[in-house]
């Protein structure tokens, strides 16, 4: 991420991380608040409620008294019971619906001790049935009043119920009636207009936006038993106003956050360009510098950070400047002791084989003249191609920076001449080559340094003891891919991994008369030549160098 990116995302993060919070914090007060004033209201109207509901039944209550008040103190009444074949017996069969019209009541029923209905305003056919399970489940209720689901002659209607009991002539009777309990009257319990009221029975679903209950006492007489049925009044409150206040927050709140989110971005988008201005042009002239270029100027009059930095830049170029000619005395001092030590390790590599064949020839003029024409004869090869590689080598240093011929060469001849020029006789030299090889990219003088180099460290790897030392040619790859392999292995004391971390490194030697160069040497050819080399090695187990150079 460059710096310009960074520093309007800071821009935007200081911009917008407050308002965030402050915003969280706005909601969060506000849903705090609106949530604790409808708890209020609900609880307000839970209250009003209850009150509504023991004012109801305080009244009833009192209107019950009345009217078994009257009733004890009305002959009609006394007669009815005495005389049941008498006009006031018509009378108190029709007192029930008669009293319930006039005092606005939904349920008005009269029993006698045995519970055996006297008079029933609800429903006329019910005289003379005995069914004392109603006034007995509203007298066990909670405060002695219930919700009843009486029967009419229409059907059922609910009553807010109480009752009063009254003796007359000694006997005791029960009263109960009470107001509608219907929808219009349970709605009306509730004096806010955000929440409404409903009475739920039984297993009967609540509303979903349903927030407080208050259990009441209901009683079916639909059932000849009159059965308890649990039921509930459900509050329910309109979200709606809340849910908008808390939408119009939030969109106030997106559009706040996405102008200033803007605004921070470009803000940040046109301060980070006059940071970053100077800063890129600084890195750009420090990306032009280089070893042969050290010119670049960064002198300054700024009294910044910038300038102080453009101040740094100028003098460590400067030093650069100065390291490099020192850095360049030095190159030019290693590269002269580097020349010298590899001609004097390629030379010795040339002369090997020209003093195992003297050493030979004098050996066989000692022992056995008479061989003397025939062993000449024979090596008289080794001689000439030794004495060839020297002259190429010759020519190649007279150039200072030898130049490789990328001629087609065939290999199998340098690999035969590599071979023959070992004279160790406690190594056994194996060449195995297929019946034709193809052409390699690589000058011949080359490919024999590379190939007598490892060759030697081979030999040198036996440390005079008996071994084998395996030089081998193959073609591998098709198409452009096509190349020769060459492996050169032995049975020697093998490398440690330290060891073979370094051997490629010049002047690195494990040899107490060694140059360090031999590796180096045919890691750098085989560069030149495209071609590549990998180790097998382990302590004890010998080596095996592997070289791929391409075909023709």
């Amino acid at each position: 991420m460059t710096f310009r990116s960074r520093l309007t995302l800071a821009f935007g993060a200081v911009a917008v991380v407050p308002l965030l919070v402050f915003g969280y914090g706005v909601r969060r007060e506000m849903t705090t608040r609106l949530d604790d004033e409808a708890a209020r209201r609900v609880d307000a109207a839970a209250s009003a409620i209850r009150s509504e509901l023991s004012q109801a039944v305080a009244a009833d209550r009192s209107r019950l008294r009345s009217l078994a008040a009257d009733l004890a103190g009305d002959n009609r009444f006394r007669i009815a019971l005495l005389d049941p074949a008498s006009a006031e017996h018509r009378w108190l069969l029709d007192w029930a619906s008669n009293t319930m019209k006039m005092g606005g009541l939904a349920v008005l029923q009269l029993q006698d001790s045995a519970g055996r209905i006297l008079s029933s305003g609800q429903f006329r056919n019910d005289y003379d049935r005995a069914d004392s399970a109603l006034p007995a489940a509203v007298l066990a209720a909670p405060d002695r009043w219930a919700v009843v689901a009486a029967r009419t002659a229409g059907g059922t209607v609910r009553a807010l119920a109480v009752l009063d009991t009254f003796t007359v002539s000694g006997r005791r009777f029960t009263l109960l009636g009470g107001r509608p309990f219907e929808f219009p009257e349970v709605e009306q319990l509730s004096r806010d207009p955000q929440i409404a009221v409903v009475l739920v029975v039984g297993n009967a679903p609540a509303p979903s936006d349903s927030v407080r209950s208050l259990p009441v006492a209901f009683v079916n007489d639909t059932t000849a038993a009159g059965a308890a049925t649990p039921a509930r009044l459900v509050l329910s409150q309109d979200l709606a106003p809340a849910r908008a206040l808390r939408e119009g927050v939030n969109r106030w709140l997106a559009l706040t956050l996405g102008s200033t989110l803007v605004v921070a971005i470009v803000i940040g988008i046109l301060l980070a360009g006059r940071v970053s201005r100077p800063l890129a042009e600084l890195a750009g002239k420090t990306a032009r510098l280089d070893l042969d270029r050290l010119d670049q100027k960064f002198a300054t009059d700024r009294g910044d950070e910038v300038g102080a930095l453009s101040r740094v830049l100028e003098a460590l170029s400067g030093r650069l400047r100065t390291s490099v000619a020192r850095l360049r005395d030095a190159e030019r001092s290693a590269a002269t002791g580097d020349l010298a030590r590899q001609i004097n390790h390629d030379i010795k590599n040339g002369l090997a084989p020209i003093r195992n064949v003297l050493r030979h020839l004098t050996q066989t003029a000692e022992q056995h003249p008479e061989q003397l024409a025939a062993i000449y004869q024979e090596r008289r090869g080794t001689l000439e191609s030794s004495v060839q590689y020297l002259e190429d080598l010759a020519r190649n240093y007279a150039r200072l920076s030898p130049t490789l011929d990328r001629t087609l060469t065939d290999p199998a001849p340098v690999v035969r001449d590599v071979a023959a020029g070992v004279q160790a006789p406690y190594a056994r030299i194996e060449v195995r080559l297929p019946e034709s090889l193809p052409q390699v990219h690589a000058d011949a003088v080359a490919l024999r340094r590379v190939l007598e180099n490892l060759t030697a460290n081979a030999v040198d790897a036996l440390d005079g003891r008996p071994g084998t030392v395996a030089l081998t040619a193959d073609a591998v790859g098709e198409g452009i891919e096509r190349r020769v392999r060459f492996t050169v292995a032995d049975t020697g004391r093998g490398m440690t991994r330290q060891q073979l971390d370094r051997a490629f490194d010049d002047f690195y030697t494990t040899k107490p008369t060694g140059t360090g160069l031999g590796l180096s040497v045919v890691r750098r050819i085989l560069t030149d030549l495209h071609g590549s080399i990998r180790v097998e090695t382990a302590p004890g187990e010998g080596s095996t160098f592997t070289v791929d150079i391409p075909a023709a």
